[in-house]
């Protein structure tokens, strides 16, 4: 049986010498995707960095997914922490949710390989690994959620879906060899000056757009 998240509990139900193991084995498994592709980091490599045996490592994380899913949202947690310690810059939203996304665009720049896992997880069956998955997206929505706080809630979710939606399919064209990275970020900036801008266009001017837009 699975210990913390993979059995879908919180670590803080773990006695702490159990959670210090289950973090020694992500911190381990994140340090060697730091350096290295998904696909050849074997679960035995893992347990012999994280000097635990092979049986204790699946005790934690009983599949491979699991194990990265959980690595995934300790890099995307230390993610937003660097962002929260720098705080959102800019006047506007749209300049504070840039430059949230460009923080972002950057750090997979620099490690596209987490980019790939994401890829993965989004189409895991494993359910455990799928829950840790829509951990970080939450925590992902939530930090692009804090630059827009000049709107209305309903209004601010409807760019909030708008953004994820713009960032995931310029992420995947660029995972996909379609697009450079500095393509997807020049991309993303024009997209979301638009949005904003529409946004901001009179009551008559969007319906104007809305029907010109409408299939024959």
């Amino acid at each position: 049986m699975a210990d913390g998240h993979a059995q879908g509990k919180t670590t803080s139900v773990l006695p702490p010498s159990r959670a210090e193991r289950r973090d020694r084995i992500i911190r381990t498994a994140l340090e060697l995707l730091s350096g290295s592709d998904y696909e050849a980091i074997q679960m035995r490599d893992v347990a012999e960095e994280a000097d635990v045996a092979l049986a204790t490592l699946y005790r934690y994380f009983p599949s491979k997914e699991q194990l990265f899913a959980a690595v995934q949202v300790e890099w995307v947690e230390r993610l937003h922490r660097r962002v929260a310690q720098r705080g959102l810059r800019g006047e506007s939203d749209l300049e504070r949710l840039l430059g949230v996304l460009q923080r972002s665009i950057r750090s997979f720049k620099t490690s596209p390989q987490f980019y790939r896992v994401l890829l993965i997880l989004e189409s895991t069956k494993d359910p455990v690994a799928r829950e840790l998955y829509e951990v970080m997206a939450r925590a992902t929505a939530d930090t692009y959620r804090e630059a827009i706080c000049n709107v209305d809630p309903e209004t601010a979710e409807r760019l909030l879906q708008a953004t994820l939606d713009i960032m995931g399919a310029e992420m995947r064209a660029w995972a996909l060899g379609r697009r450079s990275i500095e393509e997807v970020a020049r991309r993303v900036e024009e997209s979301l000056y638009l949005l904003f801008t529409f946004r901001e266009q009179p009551t008559r001017g969007r319906a104007h757009l809305r029907v010109a837009s409408r299939p024959d």
